[in-house]
């Protein structure tokens, strides 16, 4: 019954619904790193990502890791107190960023055996049974919803209200299969994914949130690109709240991506587009607004990555892709990596710590973006504020070797200000100064576009 009633209203909302207005709100802040949120340096991770100015984690929940492989026949699937399944090290994790103040999504990936067609994969991806997932979700949701306590006393477990239903659906990595005879059949697969998952989760509070998409920025062999999966996706009614992309760019912040139905950072408009089409013909049944996120994003650092971009650079890129993401209606977005991997390791140089915990200069972009762009006798400026609170910004400019104060703005309640300030001035450094804090200063010449790999080198890419 729950479930009918939520699904009523979820159709009821539906046709009041409008996506976020763009270039209005809030922008808040999360990171995404599963190998240090998960290592033995966990507690450096969350405190880390905590002093970066992120309010949110992105934990992934592998689905495969806590259900057993071979269950039992008295396996309850829903339940999750189910001895056979293995939740600690997932446990551990939501306790430690609860434990910094961090809210968290949660994303939920990769079947087990018993829950995906044969042959069955190591990953999990070989169309996973949606009634199976819709299970483990009621789970989960049932374990993290604030009220739980695995040892049955009152040390509850912490709640988390954001799900993302599986990763970069549009990858045959993370999905399979993707096409059929030629025809994409992948979209209809993560629908009836989708559908059951958000069902499931909603069904256990009406106050959880449901993320989709997550996809993948470009199209290769055998891997949709991520418009024409979206557009088949809502082409028959799906049931969401948040809307995610992973925007990954091979350019700078204004970048667009070569070929038809790919969406890097010049193109978000285009992705918003679709969406808000989709919310206006009564596609996407949600709770509240249909939100825009983008659940995974960077560029690698040059050094240690020979390839990527260099320091000063990388700290105005992450600046303004803050920005550009803001004005295309984005109200959160993910930064891939906290920390740096070993470039022998891996190709994730990408973090906002070195490999020996040094903070780069991207990590002030991070915490404080602040952008200022020079027009015909005026100087348009944007930021954030480190803390997302309101309160004055004194606005300065780089002469002759000291920093003068050019004028003010006035933070919003969500820490957003923007202000356009009178004066000749066509070149220098203009930062942003909230509460002692002082942002990493934009330069006003513009910075010409140039290609990058976003993952430069390393590991298994040659340098």
């Amino acid at each position: 019954m729950g479930r009918g009633l939520i699904l009523v209203a979820c159709a009821c909302a539906c046709a009041a619904l409008a996506a976020a207005p763009a270039g209005a709100g809030p922008l808040r802040t999360a990171i995404a790193d599963a190998t240090h949120f998960g290592g033995p340096k966990q507690g450096a991770a969350f405190a880390r990502t905590k002093a970066s100015g992120a309010t949110v984690v992105r934990l992934v929940l592998t689905w495969r890791s806590v259900a057993p492989q071979n269950p039992s026949p008295a396996f309850d699937a829903t339940d999750p107190a189910d001895p056979e399944y293995n939740w600690g090290w997932f446990d551990d994790q939501v306790r430690k960023a609860e434990g910094k103040g961090l809210d968290i999504i949660a994303t939920v990936q990769g079947a087990p055996d018993f829950a995906q067609e044969a042959p069955a994969n190591e990953e999990g991806t070989n169309r996973p049974n949606a009634a199976a997932y819709a299970a483990f979700a009621t789970a989960a949701t049932l374990r993290y919803k604030g009220n739980f306590d695995p040892a049955g006393g009152t040390a509850y477990l912490p709640a988390i209200r954001y799900w993302q239903a599986w990763n970069e659906p549009n990858r045959d990595y993370f999905l399979l299969p993707q096409y059929e005879s030629g025809v994409m059949t992948s979209p209809a697969l993560y629908r009836s994914l989708l559908n059951a998952f958000s069902d499931a989760v909603h069904a256990v509070n009406p106050d959880n949130r449901v993320v989709a998409g997550g996809l993948a920025p470009l199209g290769r062999t055998n891997k949709p690109a991520p418009l024409p999966f979206m557009r088949k996706l809502l082409s028959a009614p799906v049931r969401f709240d948040i809307w995610s992309h992973h925007p990954y760019t091979s350019g700078g912040p204004t970048h667009r991506a070569a070929g038809t139905g790919n969406i890097s950072l010049g193109d978000l408009g285009d992705m918003r587009k679709v969406l808000n089409e989709a919310v206006r013909a009564g596609h996407v049944q949600s709770i509240g607004k249909v939100r825009f996120w983008v659940t995974e994003f960077s560029w690698d650092t040059k050094g240690p990555d020979p390839e990527a971009v260099p320091m000063r650079l990388h700290a105005r890129w992450t600046a303004e892709a803050l920005y550009r993401m803001w004005r295309n209606g984005v109200s959160l977005v993910t930064w891939f990596r906290i920390q740096d991997d070993p470039l022998k390791v891996s190709h994730y140089q990408s973090g906002l710590y070195t490999v020996k915990g040094t903070r780069k200069l991207s990590f002030r972009a991070f915490r404080f973006p602040f952008v200022a762009f020079r027009r015909p006798g005026r100087i348009l400026v944007w930021g954030r504020t480190p803390t997302s609170k309101p309160g004055t910004v004194r606005l300065e400019r780089r002469v002759g070797g000291r920093w003068r104060r050019i004028g003010i703005a006035h933070a919003s309640p969500a820490g957003i200000f923007t202000r356009t300030v009178r004066t000749t001035a066509r070149t220098g450094l203009v930062r942003a100064v909230f509460a002692g804090e002082k942002s990493v200063g934009f330069g006003l010449t513009p910075v010409p576009d140039r290609y990058v790999n976003p993952f430069g080198c390393g590991g298994g890419i040659a340098c």
